[in-house]
């Protein structure tokens, strides 16, 4: 398993050719443990690994190898992938190497011991929105449970996220010198008071969290308490403000983009009800599964989207298990524990294997 993960982190998959590059080892790594493979691409550009155990409707088993750029402040080369006592370092090997390199082993390691298929899935652009792969096998395929190998650590698994709304706030006003404000219409001012209202009305939304979900909400609190509260309200995050030509002008135009995040028990559909004429630049509703009776880890929900979104919403049960420090997601020196990976791997093929006698999914 170290090796794999290694030789993943490897890939510098922030897009071009290494993306090609990569899916390729995969497919040929699982040929070579004797399951037919395929590299599809809905999108140029985008290819898609897929590998079928057999007939019927499967369970899938997805995960990503994208990662995003590495940036600054790594002590040594983020894809020289490195093995200290019991970490591997690498810029991927959280997010989410380590996870898919545990996906590619159980499923050529576990796939003819069950008594239904597994739909094995790679895809290159879960960083970038997954609207080019993940988005497309979620209207394509109808798996009837998904597994998304995303960081949660060995005891826990991820039900569930908050929903995503983020738009775009346009003012418009009449430029004048700096010195004669009275002469003309600041339009950033005028979008000040538009964030600041809008802030007002979103802070006051109540939120009713279902019963179903309570449980997996408050463990939020033992994994980073910092988040809990961010976890149970909408929360409300300008993060881009452009407008004005120079200091001394009048600005006569000014936007600004803002970052919602929807917890269970609201809905972005009444939240924009509420935010008539404001660009929408991307949404979708929160959404989560039910903890299976034979899954026997900790629930939790995350503030952020997964590729999860697109089964759920699609009403497949999906789940997210997989190894890796929950945080140290996008940072310098990430690094995913080896214990960790193997307890992963060995609990997700008792998953797997605790399938093949219930009847929650299929008969």
């Amino acid at each position: 398993m170290e090796e794999l993960i290694k030789k993943l982190i490897s890939f510098k998959t922030y897009g071009g050719n290494q993306l090609y590059e990569c899916a390729s080892f995969i497919k040929e790594y699982l040929e070579n443990h004797g399951f037919k493979a395929e590299i599809k691409e809905y999108v140029k550009g985008y290819p898609i690994v897929l590998s079928s155990s057999g007939k019927g409707k499967p369970l899938m088993l997805n995960g990503h190898f994208d990662v995003v750029p590495p940036g600054e402040g790594w002590s040594s080369d983020p894809f020289t992938p490195k093995a200290i006592e019991d970490k591997i370092y690498g810029r991927g090997s959280t997010d989410m190497k380590a996870g898919l390199a545990v996906l590619m082993e159980t499923y050529v390691s576990i796939a003819d011991k069950l008594n239904y298929s597994l739909l094995f899935t790679a895809v290159p652009d879960e960083e970038t929105g997954g609207k080019n792969g993940s988005k497309f096998l979620a209207e394509e395929y109808s798996p009837f449970f998904v597994i998304i190998g995303e960081p949660t650590g060995s005891e826990r698994v991820n039900i569930g996220e908050k929903g995503l709304l983020q738009v775009r706030v346009k003012e418009r006003g009449k430029s004048a010198h700096g010195s004669t404000p009275s002469l003309g219409e600041n339009a950033i001012l005028k979008l000040v008071d538009d964030i600041t209202e809008l802030r007002r009305r979103i802070e006051k939304t109540e939120v009713a969290i279902p019963k179903d979900v309570e449980e997996a909400v408050n463990n939020v609190k033992e994994i980073d308490e910092r988040i809990y509260g961010d976890v149970k309200k909408i929360t409300f995050s300008p993060g881009v403000i452009k407008g004005g030509s120079q200091v001394n002008v009048v600005p006569d135009y000014a936007e600004a983009e803002i970052d919602m995040r929807i917890p269970p028990g609201a809905s972005v559909k009444d939240i924009m009800k509420r935010m008539e004429g404001i660009e929408i630049i991307n949404s979708s509703e929160p959404n989560y599964t039910p903890l299976p009776p034979f899954i026997k880890l900790k629930p939790f929900i995350t503030p952020y989207a997964t590729d999860g979104r697109y089964f759920r919403m699609k009403g497949i049960p999906t789940i997210v298990y997989g190894p890796g420090e929950l945080n140290k997601l996008h940072s310098p020196d990430e690094f995913v524990k080896i214990g960790d990976v193997k307890a992963s791997l060995e609990k997700l093929k008792e998953i797997l294997l605790s399938i093949n006698n219930s009847d929650y999914f299929y008969k």
